[in-house]
């Protein structure tokens, strides 16, 4: 068979996950087409196979489908040996419907809790929102599990465990608290060979690209170089750091020790837990942004509590800053043009 699943990187991909789960689990021989963004055509590049310009996409042959759940489908339809959906009426009844509730649903888990295979720390505070998301993910596993005999959701592994398994890695990653049973759940879909394959895959990537956006770090990034691309896909979270330098700063010997001292803390950065990207940029007046990009607020909490850092921000307010102000938002969106 000539099938491509065009996907996004390992660690950080929920919705790539899922058809790929699929197509191991059914033995299918088929080629990954990553979609790195961290190359200049990443953009150009999905939206040159795929109508929305987004990723999953499978190919095969001819036939193009987006979605994840229309290729889910499609698997199961091109894979009937492999039992996808189950043989029971009531069962895949069931499994089709809180799989499409959970194409469309669990919204605030999903924003506030983004896919980070890396991570392994709860948040500070789960705001209620993502406790309705965690307590439905709960109710959902507890009913079908009862219901179809379990271990999975409606029995065996099917196209429903495909759906929630990147919700699995949300409840590994951000320690979520959660019923036996759906602990149970958990403990079986991690050790689940295909989802254990994307894990080891995932790891072996992040070796090889430690970074979901790559690193521009030193002098150069705060004198106005702009990388091709360091903004990483929505949602994610930015901290905006606009100063002003003070006028003594200008002078040669202080300006070197401000670079200096600038270029340690965005490599510092990027070591740090949560991490995503950084673009900054100063104009001749001494007036600057940097524009660092995190997957959670307490990412961003961390960094800013970090010994090294805080001694940075003292020497900034007592040495080389005339102003500066800080604000943290929420990226729901990004969209590029070159």
């Amino acid at each position: 068979m000539d099938l491509e699943l065009h996907m996004f990187q390992k660690n950080y991909s929920s919705w790539s996950m899922r058809p790929w789960l699929l197509l191991v689990a059914a033995g299918a021989t088929f080629r990954e087409v990553m979609h790195w963004p961290q190359e200049a055509t990443f953009r150009e590049g999905i939206r040159a196979v795929s109508p929305t310009g987004k990723v999953p996409l499978l190919r095969d042959g001819n036939v193009t489908v987006w979605e994840s759940l229309a290729i889910a489908e499609y698997i199961a339809e091109l894979f009937p040996e492999a039992g996808l959906w189950p043989e029971d009426r009531a069962a895949r009844a069931w499994g089709r419907a809180v799989s499409a509730e959970m194409h469309s649903g669990l919204a605030d888990l999903r924003r506030n809790c983004p896919m980070n295979l890396a991570r392994r720390a709860p948040l500070p505070h789960v705001d209620p929102a993502t406790r309705r998301d965690v307590a439905r993910f709960d109710a959902i596993v507890t009913e079908g599990r009862a219901r179809f005999g379990g271990p999975y959701l409606s029995g065996k592994f099917s196209v429903a465990d495909a759906m929630f398994a990147p919700v699995v890695t949300r409840i590994i990653s951000y320690e979520h608290d959660v019923s036996p049973d759906t602990r149970a759940y958990v403990e079986t879909m991690r050790a689940n060979p295909s989802v254990d394959r994307w894990y080891r895959e995932a790891a072996v990537e992040a070796e090889g690209r430690p970074a979901q956006i790559s690193p521009v770090t030193g002098p150069e990034v705060l004198r106005g170089v702009r990388p091709a691309e360091q903004v990483p896909d929505a949602p994610c979270w930015a901290v905006i750091f606009e100063s002003q330098l003070d006028p003594d700063t200008s002078r040669p010997e202080e300006r070197a020790e401000y670079d200096a001292l600038a270029a340690r803390m965005a490599e510092l950065a990027q070591k740090q837990p949560g991490w995503l990207g950084i673009r900054s940029a100063r104009g001749a007046d001494g007036f600057g942004i940097t524009v660092s990009y995190w997957d959670s607020m307490d990412a961003i909490a961390a960094w800013r509590a970090h010994g090294q850092h805080r001694e940075a921000q003292a020497m900034g307010k007592s040495r080389f800053y005339a102003s500066y102000d800080v604000r943290v938002a929420r990226v729901e969106r990004t969209r590029t043009h070159r």
